[in-house]
């Protein structure tokens, strides 16, 4: 009895906390500077996949950042909305870990070679 009692509390998963920055630069400007957050520091209260965001978004031409605990939403660890009013927002799972948006390794290499692309076809149409 006492053991099955034991093996059952040792199958239910812990629950792991995880602190990250929270804030909004709408609200408290230094918000949007990186080496001015400690005061932002919060436990999350998400108890699945809890992982810390930070939202870089322009809204009617004014830009703010938000850094906030969520939960593991896409497969991508950032994406950016479209449109006038959009947002970049970048998830992730360390702690205090979105102190600053942080792009994946595929965007950048994207952002390279669209660089070089654009620089050889200016080449190109300039001879």
């Amino acid at each position: 009895m006492h053991l099955t009692l034991i093996v059952l509390v040792a199958l239910i998963p812990s629950i792991t906390t995880l602190k990250c920055f929270v804030c909004n630069s709408n609200e408290h400007p230094t918000c949007a500077n990186a080496g001015e957050l400690n005061i932002f520091q919060k436990e999350c209260n998400v108890t699945v996949e809890p992982h810390c965001r930070t939202i870089t978004q322009t809204v009617n031409q004014e830009k703010s950042v938000v850094r906030a605990c969520g939960s593991k939403a896409t497969t991508k660890s950032c994406y950016k909305t479209a449109g006038f009013n959009n947002a970049n927002v970048c998830s992730c799972n360390t702690e205090l870990c979105n102190n600053a948006p942080n792009f994946n390794r595929q965007q950048q290499i994207m952002t390279i070679l669209s660089s070089i692309i654009v620089v050889a076809i200016t080449m190109i149409m300039l001879r």
